[in-house]
């Protein structure tokens, strides 16, 4: 086969980015690539992909998500800024010529999706979250594919559904072993560890609540260890006095780590969410109130339904709820949900089908 020249949009947070780069690298171990990447300037992919790209043109748009409720005279701002952004992504893509488009949504998506389709470029969408975000589903019309991590998510598209196909949500390559992880922690192998994430953006609200229930388990004398990321602009001082607890701003690999985690605290963020599952691991969600469409909250209910997790909601906790929850995952088995095939392969396989046509 020749070069493969794909381009490639969503970013901004790891929810958007990390289905990319799963995608992308495993094109990559497939076939001989070269990848054109339009970025939102400033944000994680744009700081990222040169990073994680062998062979990779960057191009960083300034671009910005539209205001809720979206009624608010203000956008039409960003929308006008949105359409002469296409006119830069049109002119990259003519001179590239990819043969498709990976876009993961969020709001880049519109210029690019828009440009690619003027191109007849064929574009793949794919969608991370149980309920589908606004630019997926305003943009399905103009895919050629679009690839869901639930199968609720299908009838979603209403008309457009015919074009969902059930794949999951790609994840990152495991490499480390448990004894890797505990070691580089300094952690107890016999004692359960604890992964506790934000997100990629880190949680005030459940830094917040930790912090409340390591006061509770200070005083109790539990042996759980946790390694805590609590985003950036937490002071790191207020959990030095616990010696069960790790924690750092931000840490790349983090998935290394939920792989081999005994529980996982965690938001409901569509890559949090991806990796549980992937990965098998016992869960306890607190969905974050703010998300949009109230997305977070719909992908923690699926999780609980799988039997990997269960769901708190932010009114709901307290220390001491989340030390009965973490007693209660901890004593059950783990239910094991049986993946015939990884996401990414199953959306490599589909692309490579529909492009063979």
């Amino acid at each position: 086969m020749a070069k493969l020249k794909v381009a490639l949009c969503g970013g901004g947070t790891g929810g958007h980015y990390y289905p990319i780069l799963a995608v992308a690298q495993r094109l990559s171990e497939k076939f001989d690539t070269e990848f054109l990447y339009f970025t939102i300037a400033g944000r994680l992919d744009d700081k990222r992909v040169d990073q994680d790209f062998a062979e990779v043109k960057k191009i960083p748009l300034n671009v910005h998500g539209l205001i809720r409720p979206i009624y608010k005279p203000s956008n039409v701002g960003i929308v006008i800024k949105h359409l002469m952004q296409t006119r830069i992504v049109k002119k990259e893509l003519q001179e590239f010529r990819p043969d498709f488009l990976f876009s993961s949504g969020g709001y880049i998506s519109f210029p690019v999706v828009l440009a690619a389709s003027k191109l007849n470029i064929p574009i793949y969408l794919h969608e991370q979250n149980a309920l589908p975000g606004m630019a997926n589903k305003k943009l399905a019309k103009y895919a050629t594919a679009i690839f869901v991590s639930f199968k609720e998510s299908i009838e979603k598209f209403g008309k457009f559904s015919h074009k969902a196909r059930f794949t999951g949500n790609p994840v990152r390559r495991v490499y480390k072993n448990r004894e890797e992880v505990f070691e580089e922690l300094k952690f107890d192998m016999s004692k359960p560890l604890i992964v506790v994430m934000g997100g990629s953006q880190g949680s005030s609200f459940i830094n917040k609540k930790m912090l409340e229930l390591y006061e509770l388990i200070n005083s109790d004398k539990h042996d759980f260890q946790f390694l805590h990321i609590t985003g950036r602009g937490e002071d790191p001082q207020k959990f030095e006095k616990y010696s069960f607890v790790k924690t750092f701003e931000y840490i790349y690999d983090l998935h290394e780590y939920v792989a081999k985690a005994d529980l996982v605290i965690s938001r409901g963020g569509a890559t949090s969410i991806a990796e549980i599952v992937n990965y098998n691991r016992r869960a306890i969600v607190i969905p974050w109130n703010g998300a949009a469409e109230n997305h977070q909250y719909h992908n923690a209910v699926i999780l609980e339904k799988l039997g990997l997790g269960c769901v708190i909601l932010e009114d709901a906790v307290t220390a001491e709820l989340l030390l009965s929850r973490i007693v209660n995952s901890l004593s059950r088995k783990t239910s094991t949900i049986h993946v015939l095939k990884e996401p990414v392969e199953l959306i490599i396989e589909n692309i490579i089908r529909e492009e063979s046509r």
